[in-house]
């Protein structure tokens, strides 16, 4: 029979040592498994005797000082397979670590990638963790309210939001965790042909309350033991500045204007930007630019691994460095996996697929990946996109055969776009990738969301673009929602059902805090809607962080057909003032939703605040909840939640962008005795509208940059304009 750990033994046994995890461990139980014969690793698993070896032992870790204890843990033979330390940061009572030293050597591979050899260790949740958020072992992390093995975080909670998550710490490309039964499997892939003696599995585990909390508190645990930092929000020129896409769902996808090249194409959609001021600060340039091998997919497009990453020469006659130069903007440029049939095989030695019919090849040569970036050097990119990353891993059986032959693949192309001052955009990536990227300061965003395809239901994108993005964003990691048309009419390549919900696209893109990528046919771009993105010059002006799901959206909204509410995110702008919440609402399921309304409880705010609805510009003074009335499907529903001040006074901000307190607009918005101070960025000669609220009349605004006549100070809205100067920078006092 088999027999847990369960916490209340846990608890007698050590209560003399002063377990500092007691918090968490009510949470689960625990027990290490190993299977009965080493030959057939997976099947027949026996539970280990964990013997306690020694607990007085305080240790200095990246997390802070911990408490530890060592276990031999034993067949019933008596024989010792593996040892495990069991950590637990003396500070805190939510954070336990196991961390076990295999000392017997599994030689042969379990043959099922999802099942691992062994569990060290099985973690079984408390009945009332119910619920479960994990991220599918696919493309773009699809999240799953169902228990799929996964390499990326568990998320087990209860209706009451009761949260316990659990990840790999370390071995990312390799480890894996593996539903069964009402326990996870914690361990390695089981396609490794060996798991040395001497290696480390390694597991956090990490309780509290709330969803979003949680996975951030999760997210800093796991940044801090890698020394990583999140991904600076304007770290690089497609995470700062508007840009121009190409990639599929774009209307140029395998497709120019008549009679044109590539490079015609898209000069003339550049010199259409600045005609209508639409401010690109870079252009992506796609799979279409380079060859690829022609493969049989059975499909409209039968297009294979690249064959050089080089640009076709019928698409840039001068070559793409020329092309870039005359553009005058430096590109993002995109890469697939490696075609069997590429010259770089005979060049560097390639580990090949086994029958895939998409027929790939890797180049094993860390040196490939130097010829790669510095091509990317030459032809003016400055972010490298490496796409069908999860397609890298589950074409090659080699990837999946050695506990570090995927990180060594993936590590030499990181740090080889890193040594030449190149970030990285992540597609199509399996949850490994995203933990893998805790070790790589150089990649800064990676799509959450399937390729853009506007007439398609937005629930099929939305929804489980921003439960990836919460996964993105706690390992520090901005999420991309990919590009989209800002007007409705226009097909593109392999679209059906063109766009009908341009600004719910645009708003979904400046909420993320990620890239925003319009992708419009020339002449049909919607200069004034692109502009709510950004400044003048396409500086992005962005939230503290990217929009997520409300909590309340992990209880009623788990099935694809929805729930009770409509589909509700949240973000922010902090200034010292307080808060400015951005809360968008949309109803994807008009045959289930029937509370259109959310509480100040549920968005995690509280006290006095303005209400602006930023589409109609009405506003209410609430404490209570927002109702969203009738609501139209997938149209958005959009408010600023403003703190009504000490002095009466809220402020909305600029109303002709998405994100109205924008810490790009406004570095500083503070009260200073009875005056409220604003400082204020901007490009010379750009003109801003900001508004504000009071509950009383006000004595005087002042700024040296009003562009008119100072409104009257009486209560209520007051909206006021401002010309920035040449210095790019002004100030308002407001009493």
């Amino acid at each position: 029979m088999k027999r847990f750990f369960i916490l209340g033994i846990i608890f007698l046994q050590f209560l003399l040592t002063g377990l500092a995890s007691a918090a968490i461990e009510d949470q689960f139980q625990y027990r290490f498994l190993w299977p009965r014969d080493s030959n057939e690793p997976g099947k027949n698993l026996l539970e280990l005797k964990a013997n306690l070896r020694d607990s007085a032992h305080k240790i200095e870790t990246r997390l802070g000082d911990a408490d530890i204890k060592y276990f031999d843990l034993v067949l019933p033979s008596g024989e010792l397979v593996a040892q495990t330390e069991m950590i637990s940061i003396t500070a805190r009572n939510d954070v336990l670590i196991f961390r076990t030293q295999i000392l017997k050597p599994i030689t042969a591979p379990t043959g099922v990638y999802e099942k691992p050899a062994f569990a060290l260790p099985a973690i079984k949740p408390v009945k009332n963790l119910s619920n479960v958020l994990n991220f599918k072992i696919e493309e773009f992390i699809t999240p799953s309210h169902r228990k799929h093995p996964t390499t990326g975080p568990v998320v087990m909670y209860s209706d009451s939001l009761d949260v316990l998550i659990m990840s790999p710490l370390d071995n990312f490309m390799s480890a894996m965790q593996a539903p069964v039964n009402d326990e996870w499997h914690c361990g390695f892939g089981g396609l490794n042909k060996e798991i040395p003696a001497d290696t480390q599995t390694i597991t956090i585990l990490v309780s509290g309350k709330g969803i979003n909390d949680t996975m951030m508190k999760w997210g800093e645990l796991v940044q801090k033991w890698h020394n990583h930092k999140p991904a600076d929000p304007y770290a690089d020129v497609a995470m700062s500045r508007l840009g121009y896409w190409t990639d599929n769902g774009s209307y140029y996808y395998y497709r120019t204007e008549p009679g044109k090249t590539y490079a015609e194409t898209l000069l003339a959609v550049k010199s259409y930007a600045d005609q209508e001021g639409i401010p690109y600060g870079y252009f992506q340039l796609d799979s279409w630019f380079y060859p690829k091998a022609e493969i049989d997919l059975r499909s409209s497009h039968n297009r294979g691994g690249v064959l050089l990453w080089e640009p076709n020469k019928d698409m840039f006659s001068e070559g793409l460095d020329a092309f870039q130069k005359q553009l005058g903007l430096p590109l993002v440029a995109h890469n697939r996996y490696v075609s069997d049939e590429s010259p770089y095989c005979e060049k560097y030695k390639c580990v090949y697929h086994n029958g895939d019919r998409r027929r790939g090849a890797y180049p094993a040569d860390p040196k490939f990946w130097d010829e790669i970036m510095d091509n990317a050097v030459r032809y003016g990119v400055k972010v490298y996109e490496q796409d069908w990353l999860y397609t890298h891993m589950d074409m090659i059986p080699w990837m999946r055969e050695g506990i570090h032959n995927a990180e060594s693949w993936y590590d030499a192309m990181a740090n080889a776009a890193e040594k030449r001052g190149l970030t990285m955009q992540l597609c199509m990536a399996s949850p490994e990738f995203l933990m893998q990227a805790l070790k790589h300061p150089n990649e800064t965003h990676v799509r959450t969301s399937h390729d853009y395809k506007g007439g398609i239901a937005k629930a099929f994108f939305w929804v489980p673009f921003h439960k990836a993005g919460l996964f993105a964003w706690s390992v520090g990691l901005w999420p991309f929602k990919d590009n989209f048309q800002t007007t409705a009419g226009q097909r593109p390549t392999y679209n059906i059902i063109p766009e009908a919900n341009p600004m719910e696209e645009a708003l979904v893109a400046a909420l993320s805090g990620g890239p925003v990528g319009p992708s419009d046919r020339i002449a049909a771009s919607d200069p004034e809607l692109i502009l709510r993105t950004c400044r003048k010059d396409g500086l992005l002006l962005k939230p503290d962080r990217p929009a997520t799901p409300l909590d309340i959206m992990f209880i009623y909204n788990q099935r694809f057909l929805g729930g009770k509410k409509p589909w509700v995110v949240s973000t922010e702008s902090k200034h010292e003032i307080g808060r400015t919440v951005y809360l968008a609402a949309f109803n994807l399921w008009p045959m289930s939703m029937y509370e259109p309304w959310v509480s100040f409880p549920e968005i995690g705010i509280s006290g006095k605040h303005l209400v602006f609805n930023y589409l109609t510009g009405d506003y209410e003074i609430n404490t209570d909840k927002i109702h969203f009335g009738t609501m139209k499907p997938e149209k958005a529903y959009y408010y600023i939640l403003c703190p009504v001040l000490a002095n009466g006074i809220a402020v909305i901000g600029e109303t002709g962008k998405f994100i109205t307190m924008s810490a790009k607009r406004f570095p500083s918005v503070k009260l200073e005795k009875d005056s409220l101070v604003m400082r204020i960025e901007g490009v010379a000669g750009e003109k801003i509208g900001i508004a504000l609220y009071s509950e009383k009349p006000l004595k005087e605004i002042v700024s040296k940059d009003l562009s008119a006549d100072v409104p009257k100070l009486d209560p209520g809205l007051i909206n006021l304009n401002i010309l920035i100067p040449k210095s790019g920078k002004t100030e308002l006092r407001i009493r």
